[in-house]
């Protein structure tokens, strides 16, 4: 007994030292890493697009850049099984300031023009640049891709892209599955079977609960919308807010929590950290953020201001270069000072000869309509 409490004499105190310096160790990684971790902004980076003055500007002083480390702008897609297109693409910005979401869709069919690259629509875009990036000799040419993708939108937008995600249509189930499901309105019967892409879908209208089969099968269909792919993305626009409106409820469920991290990590190739999918969870449900949760109601969803058109005996949508640089300008723009006389100056997003296409590009804003629409108005009238 007498060796045993020498023992425990002389072991168990530095026992104990050892156990609470592990959990001093643990609780500093939480508080570093939850409570006063931020993202990397790169603030002081130079921007990927040449920085152009108002032309009608008087001013002759230097235009000194200075980037906002409250606003964060990502770009997610949607990668198809069968052609290897990203027929979902979306800006999403985030201003944690003002608590607002402004997201972003781009119609697949988004004319664009990238080097000598014969397919002209966007959602052509990340294969293109994952092809390059093979011939590169990229030991991960879809990561490389990505990127590649990014520095291009960036370029030619006038934007800064902080993250970037791309997700395998194979796990969108799964997360929807991770946080129950969603409920919500389907406006209208979808029928539709594609045997290649081992695509069937079979809803009917009503409000009801969808899976993440069912989820899927709702955001994919677009045969049966009067005005095609946009039909399709208005319709998105519903789930959409349905998501983020069952993400608000489901935070507080560690089971859905750990299940939502769990298929980002296998499903979605991304360059946000898990320590920046902490700092942005507890932003959206207003944890340390003096202006509280996010509200549906300051969710903004719209489709790129343009047109479609029919060119070269295929089918396009056009942006509305006016229209969409103010867009970009008033909602995306990070930076102390205007973008809109730097956006797409190169003129990418256009043909170089006169055409339908340059009409629709170079026409005044007035010319083309665009609804914004908010997630809380939706998730209670739909996109009435």
């Amino acid at each position: 007994m007498t060796k045993f409490r020498k023992f425990a004499k002389k072991v168990l105190p530095r026992l104990l030292a050892v156990f609470m310096a592990a959990v001093l160790g643990v609780g500093l990684y939480f508080v570093s890493n939850f409570v006063f971790y931020t993202p990397e902004t790169g603030k002081d980076d130079e921007p990927e697009f040449e920085l152009q003055k108002d032309p009608e500007s008087t001013e002759d002083e230097d235009l000194t850049i200075k980037a906002s480390d409250k606003i964060f702008n990502f770009l997610v897609m949607g990668h198809d099984r069968a052609a290897s297109l990203t027929d979902v693409i979306m800006l999403i910005n985030y201003n944690t300031e003002i608590q607002r979401i402004t997201i972003m869709q781009f119609p697949r069919d988004t004319y664009i023009e990238v080097d000598d690259y014969f397919y002209h629509k966007v959602n052509g875009l990340y294969n293109y640049c994952c092809m390059q990036a093979r011939e590169e000799g990229s030991k991960d040419p879809e990561d490389s891709g990505r990127e590649k993708m990014v520095k291009y939108l960036e370029k030619h937008l006038a934007m800064k892209i902080h993250f970037s995600a791309i997700m395998d249509l194979d796990g969108f189930g799964n997360i929807v599955d991770a946080i129950g499901g969603v409920e919500m309105y389907v406006p209208q019967d979808m029928y539709y079977v594609d045997s290649a892409q081992g695509l069937y879908i079979n809803l009917k209208e009503g409000y009801q609960h969808l899976d993440g089969n069912a989820a899927e099968q709702f955001v994919r269909y677009r045969y049966g919308y009067a005005t095609g792919d946009i039909g399709r993305g208005d319709a998105q626009k519903i789930f959409i807010s349905a998501f983020l409106g069952k993400l608000l409820t489901s935070v507080t469920d560690a089971r859905a929590v750990t299940g939502l991290a769990k298929n980002l990590i296998e499903y979605v190739d991304t360059d946000i950290t898990l320590a920046d999918i902490g700092f942005f969870g507890k932003n959206f449900i207003g944890i340390g953020n003096k202006a509280g949760a996010v509200d549906l109601v300051n969710v903004k969803l719209m489709t790129m201001p343009g047109k479609a058109t029919m060119y070269g005996g295929a089918s396009y949508y056009v942006m509305n270069k006016e229209y969409m640089s103010s867009i970009i300008n008033d909602y995306y723009n990070v930076y102390n000072t205007s973008v809109m006389w730097s956006f797409d100056i190169n003129e990418v997003f256009v043909t170089e000869e006169n055409s339908v296409l340059r009409d629709i590009y170079t026409a005044p804003r007035d010319s083309v309509s665009l609804k914004i629409y908010n997630a809380g108005r939706i998730e209670q009238d739909g996109l009435n």
